[in-house]
Formats: C-alpha cells, sequence, structure tokens
C-alpha cells in the first residue's frame, strides 16, 4: 500500500502520454482525459516492455473511474441516491464508500441544493503492478477532479475532488478495494465589478 501511494504521488506529476487523451462520447456523460499510464513490475521485465499490458489495464481502469466520477458528481439523476457509484467499490470497501458518500460523491442532499455542474477538469494518471507472470496485478489510480455546481439559489461552488484509489480484479472487472481522498470545495468568486467610480 505505502509503495503504491509512493508511485501515485510520483505520477501526478508526470508528463502525459500521447494519444490517451478520451473525452465523452455524448452530452451527459463523463470521461477523465487519461494521462501517464506505467507498469510496476516485481520482476526484472523493464517497464518499458510492459506499455501495452499496462495501458490495456489503464483503459479498463479508467472506464471504473469514469463510472464512478459519472455517478457521484456528474450524473443529476444520481443525486442522493448513489448505489450506482458504490458498486464499482468491492464488498468490502463498498461498505466503507457508503459511509463516506460525503467526501466520494456531491452529498446526499444535492439534489436538494445543486441546479446543475460542469466539470471544469478531470484528469487521470495510473500505475498498473504486475505479478511474477507481469500480468496487471492490481493498481493506483490518482484522481484530479474539478467542476462548477450551480445551486438552486444561483449561488456557485467549486467542488474539488482529489484522491488516490486503489483497484484491483474482481470477476474481471477493476474494483475500487481502498481509496485516500481530499474535498475542498469552495465558494466560486462572484463577478468582478465593472466601472469606475463616479
Amino acid at each position: 500500500m505505502v509503495a503504491l501511494l509512493v508511485i501515485g504521488g510520483v505520477l501526478l506529476v508526470a508528463d502525459d502520454v500521447p494519444g490517451l487523451r478520451n473525452e465523452p462520447d455524448a452530452p451527459g456523460e463523463f470521461s477523465f482525459r487519461l494521462g501517464n499510464v506505467q507498469a510496476s513490475p516485481v520482476t526484472r521485465t523493464p517497464p518499458a516492455e510492459l506499455k501495452d499490458v499496462a495501458r490495456e489495464a489503464g483503459t479498463e481502469i479508467k472506464e471504473t473511474m469514469d463510472e464512478l466520477y459519472f455517478r457521484a458528481f456528474v450524473d443529476t439523476s444520481s443525486w442522493g441516491d448513489y448505489a450506482a457509484a458504490f458498486e464499482v467499490f468491492d464488498e468490502q470497501a463498498a461498505s466503507r464508500a457508503e459511509s463516506d458518500v460525503e467526501i466520494l460523491t456531491l452529498g446526499p442532499t444535492a439534489d436538494d441544493v445543486y441546479e446543475s455542474l460542469d466539470p471544469t477538469s478531470a484528469t487521470l494518471t495510473i500505475v498498473v503492478l504486475t505479478d511474477k507472470e507481469d500480468a496487471p496485478f492490481t493498481a493506483v489510480a490518482e484522481a484530479q477532479f474539478l467542476a462548477n455546481a450551480v445551486g438552486d439559489d444561483g449561488t456557485s461552488t467549486e467542488i474539488s475532488s482529489i484522491g488516490s484509489f486503489f483497484l484491483r480484479q474482481v470477476d474481471g472487472v477493476w474494483k475500487i478495494f481502498a481509496y485516500r481522498v481530499d474535498r475542498a470545495d469552495q465558494a466560486a468568486a462572484g463577478p468582478s465589478p465593472t466601472g469606475s467610480p463616479s
């Protein structure tokens, strides 16, 4: 776990990998911009030789993370009822996630508080740990998500979710088994005054 955190921290400052940008396919959907994806082998195989293995796993992991943030923040029909978001966690982590609803989602009262939400920045970097057979074993995904949420009263709030998510395959699907997430939401700055004093 400690090794995953260290590697994840390095990925946050790594350069983006060309050709890995992904955009939403249709209005109402959500997609992280996928940056650096790399392998971290336990064998002597150079990580560069596992680039394709890491990218294939990274694509599948991104689907899990896209689903989480779509259901937790972007999908207005999920606001207040995040059962679909918690499905991307394994059984044990899902119980903890439900108790961390204020941190992992827009909140249990989001449907009563907000009118809309528009993602302004969403980036994902991934490191894939491979086993003795050089096959994907576990992974850490570093997510940075910013959005502008407009309240029912017309005020704006900048939503900030930055976290490390630890994943492994469960029945062929990458699921989250642990996480560390920081939220730093704050009121968005209002419009600057115009004109000059008389």
